[in-house]
């Protein structure tokens, strides 16, 4: 009879047991990754059609494209004061024009009317307020001669009682008639105090009321120059010599009071009318230059007036030419323009790309050193012009970012990248 023999059980090796244990958190790991890869948002993307650039650190050039249209450095627009029909029109629109030259007849009824009736009635008051003065001036040398002839007589009567005194003695006069003159004489005296005083008062209301006549009578010559205005005025001139850019008058037709009738430019100036993004209001001062090509040339231009006024989100500049103004150029003509808001400065920089608007510079993906992943990181940018973005915050030289469009990324914190 046999006996079974006892099989023993082999023990694994140490080293056995080690590469279990790294085959184990090799399996374990591989498990993670795929868990944590489900986890986050990733979107897969063609390499094709994305753009990476690298970030670079050079000079930031402080500067924004405009675009600029020429306008005449000064313009004067013509309105109607007062309206009518149009009785003749002596341009045609697109003429050159010299200040004070006849453009258009208006006529108006009324208007002539109350010219006329002004006139008269102006004239009417003006001759009235002059017969006053010249009455003010009669009283004042009819007073004057009263004094006159009063101090003529007090001299007579003392001249006449000083002789009356010894013929008096000599019983020649009598005691009435001597009487008689010393009475006259002192009423005399009253009477020359009395007229005396009420020359003083004509005095004075005479200087007062020829004061009130005198600015009286400018206001009624001023009206009356209105109103002769307002008659003239239906003779449209040119204000000033230019060419008459805008005219649109026809024969017959009736305009109103204040009515635009037409415009008139300077065209011996140019200025450049610029509207810019709304971003760079606080930025934009004047004396900032802004420069352009045109026909292989380059022209520089400066900013003289900013209107703060946001209007669809952009405001506009003036900007006036420094040095020669181009040959050539036309109203209403568009340049394509660079401009300066500040002096270079050495700083990390992305190519401006599609990401900017989707993001704000606030975040960008940044891709991983295979090239086949990009993560999403935060970051904080600066200034920028129309090629670069300054970088200030969570990048750094070297780095390889996607720059184009984030259009349906915005939500994923991965972008896998396909062949």
């Amino acid at each position: 009879m046999t006996m079974d023999r006892k099989i023993e059980k082999k023990k694994l090796a140490p080293w056995q047991w080690g590469l279990i244990a790294v085959l184990a958190a090799v399996a374990i790991w591989f498990i993670y990754q795929l868990l944590a890869d489900a986890s986050i948002r990733t979107y897969r993307v063609p390499q094709e059609h994305i753009i990476v650039s690298t970030v670079e650190f050079g000079a930031f050039e402080d500067l924004i494209p405009i675009r600029g249209t020429i306008q005449p450095f000064n313009s004067v627009f013509l309105d109607a004061v007062i309206g009518g029909a149009v009785d003749e029109v002596f341009v045609e629109e697109g003429s050159f024009v010299t200040a004070g030259q006849a453009l258009v007849q208006l006529s108006n009824t009324t208007t002539r009317l109350t010219a006329a009736t002004a006139d008269a009635n102006t004239t009417e008051q003006l001759n009235n307020l002059s017969n006053i003065s010249n009455n003010f001036e009669t009283t004042k040398l009819n007073t004057e001669r009263e004094i006159i002839n009063i101090e003529y007589r007090i001299t007579t009567l003392e001249r006449l009682i000083s002789r009356a005194e010894k013929l008096v003695a000599n019983s020649l006069v009598s005691e009435e008639e001597f009487e008689a003159l010393a009475d006259e004489l002192v009423y005399q005296k009253k009477v020359l105090t009395n007229t005396l005083a009420r020359q003083v008062v004509e005095v004075r209301i005479r200087a007062e009321r020829l004061l009130q006549i005198e600015v009286q009578m400018v206001m009624l010559e001023e009206n009356l120059k209105i109103s002769q205005s307002s008659f003239e005025s239906l003779l449209v001139r040119a204000p000033i010599s230019g060419q008459l850019t805008s005219f649109p008058v026809e024969v017959g037709e009736s305009k109103q009071n204040g009515q635009r009738l037409g415009q008139i430019d300077v065209v011996d100036q140019y200025k450049v009318v610029a509207q810019i993004d709304e971003f760079y209001v606080s930025r934009v001062m004047t004396g900032q230059a802004a420069n352009f090509p045109l026909v292989g040339a380059a022209y520089a231009t400066s900013v003289v007036k900013v209107y703060p006024e946001i209007t669809q989100g952009t405001f506009e500049v003036d900007l006036e030419f420094e040095g020669p103004t181009p040959a050539n150029i036309r109203r209403g003509q568009t340049l394509q323009m660079e401009l300066t808001l500040g002096n270079p400065v050495e700083s990390l920089l992305v190519p401006l790309g599609g990401f900017i608007q989707d993001t704000g510079g606030n975040w960008i993906f940044v891709l991983d050193s295979t090239g086949e992943y990009a993560l999403r990181r935060d970051i904080r940018v600066g200034r920028r012009n129309n090629r670069y973005v300054e970088v200030r915050e969570g990048l750094a030289q070297g780095d390889r970012v996607i720059t184009s469009s984030y259009s349906q990324m915005e939500d994923m914190e991965r972008i896998q990248l396909t062949q």
